[in-house]
């Protein structure tokens, strides 16, 4: 049975409400307005740096008194996911276990790695786990930094971190690290107290002198140089500047360092189109600073063991006339299988795209115009800087095709340099080759090593272990 509210009810209730209502919004807006006049009081702003100073740099405790050394620092979890941007650099350990006297290997991500799960680091530590000899040898800590923050800024930080940590341990630290990871390691090493505490540092496809895919003006002059058509260069320019309107500080930080000279001064340029390619190149605006300074000021290339991949492509294949009659016929087949993809956001396709753009950007060479001197690179970085060359070899020994890659060998001054022939950027966390190609894949500089996983090339060389050949199905056994 229902009852009904008598009118004189129903009015209070109703005055009621709206009070509640008036004095809630009134709340309200008194507390944004004092927010707003306390976040601009400089007292309020004076306080929020001294809250950010008495911050710790690093999420570093250990228990004086255990012998086993634990390390109260967070644990990555697979499949956890990072959605909050890191305010600073933090270390995280794979598990909870001691140290038990194992070395420290520690894991820097590239960009965008402080996202994904296991910093992306997942499969490369799924494989490395299934070694024993690797889980008695070292334990695993992570580096998680911003990577559209200034270099520089992580640069810093790095270098108060590193030795903490390495101090916390007692123990020199292994570093592994991918891209813009080993570009941290660089800058850090030129800081005395972080050479001293790092043993060695492995770093894959890590543009050490940076990558003239992230020189604004001259790669877009090199679009303007393409024999397509101007709507497909302009295509392209918009999508260059798309992209990178979202990692400014790729091109701010991690550009050509120029060392080598082979950036062109050309000055202003424009395509037919309003949308470009455009620019105005000149050398002092579209080097590195961040990397010249650092490159200039000495890095402990000893340290530094560094891996090198490149795609095939038109600028690296020698285009006999069979070869570009396959070309012309498999056009389309590329456009739907490679360019679509890529407009789509695939990631090997995409780095297939830009393995093709770079190899065509204009270096200044004894001829004048080099248009193949990055063709050998793996969609980010050209091999010459990926191996930390001097910039009087990348000078004198430019790599135009595969055949000059022998010519190299002596003049590799890292610790240790490896080359190796049709991978892209993400294989070396990814494990898998594109093209479906084998995942077994020889050091194009040391062929005498033999043919392994990179997986197998990177673990090989964290526990120092013997390269020498051996066949396809004993890799498999083990």
């Amino acid at each position: 049975m229902f009852f009904r509210e008598r009118p004189v009810d129903c009015e209070l209730k109703r005055r009621r409400n709206t009070r509640i209502v008036n004095l809630s919004l009134t709340t309200f807006l008194l507390s944004v307005l004092f927010t707003i006049v306390a976040n601009n009081s400089p007292c309020f702003a004076d306080s929020k740096k001294l809250d950010a100073a008495a911050r710790p740099s690093v999420h570093i405790k250990v228990d004086p008194e255990d012998r086993e050394l634990m390390f109260h620092m967070p644990v990555v979890k697979p499949e956890q996911v990072f959605k909050e941007k890191p305010a600073r650099l933090e270390i995280f350990q794979q598990d909870s276990t001691a140290l038990n006297g194992r070395e420290v290997l520690l894991l820097i991500h590239g960009g965008g790695g402080e996202y994904q799960s296991m910093f992306r680091w997942d499969r490369v530590l799924a494989y490395f786990d299934a070694d024993s000899q690797f889980k008695k040898t070292f334990k695993v800590f992570f580096l998680r930094y911003d990577t559209t923050d200034s270099l520089s800024d992580e640069i810093e930080q790095a270098k108060k971190i590193i030795p903490e940590l390495a101090k916390a341990t007692g123990k020199p630290i292994t570093i592994l690290a991918l891209s813009m990871g080993g570009n941290v390691v660089q800058g850090s090493l030129t800081d005395p107290e972080v050479e001293q505490c790092v043993d060695r540092a492995l770093c894959m496809g890590t543009p050490f002198h940076g990558s003239p895919l992230f020189s604004s003006d001259w790669y877009q002059y090199s679009l303007l140089q393409h024999k397509f058509g101007p709507m497909t260069r302009m295509l392209d320019a918009v999508d260059y500047r798309l992209y990178f309107s979202h990692h400014k500080n790729y091109q701010a930080d991690l550009k050509w360092d120029n060392l080598d000279g082979g950036i062109p001064s050309i000055g202003s340029f424009k395509g037919l189109t309003p949308m470009g390619p455009k620019g105005n190149l000149e050398p002092a605006k579209d080097e590195s600073n961040v990397l010249r300074k650092i490159n200039e000021s000495g890095v402990n290339k000893a340290k530094i063991i560094a891996y090198a991949g490149y795609l095939l492509n038109a600028e690296v294949i020698s285009m006999t006339k069979k070869r570009r009659l396959e070309s012309y016929i498999l056009a389309p087949y590329r456009f739907f299988a490679i360019r679509v993809p890529a407009q789509l956001g695939r990631e090997q396709p995409t780095l297939k795209v830009l393995a093709t753009k770079i190899g065509k950007v204009k270096a200044v060479d004894e001829s004048g115009l080099s248009t193949k001197k990055f063709a050998l690179n793996d969609g980010i970085t050209p091999i010459t800087s990926a191996l930390f060359l001097a910039p009087q070899v990348v000078r004198d020994y430019p790599i135009l095709k595969e055949d000059d890659l022998p010519s190299l060998r002596p003049h590799v001054d890292v610790r240790l340099g490896r080359v190796f022939r049709n991978i892209d950027h993400v294989t070396f966390v990814d494990g898998s080759p594109p093209h479906r190609g084998s995942k077994f894949i020889k050091d194009e500089l040391h062929p005498e090593d033999g043919t392994h996983t990179i997986f197998d090339w990177m673990l090989d060389e964290l526990l120092e272990r013997e390269q020498g050949y051996r066949k396809d199905d004993e890799l498999e056994k083990s």
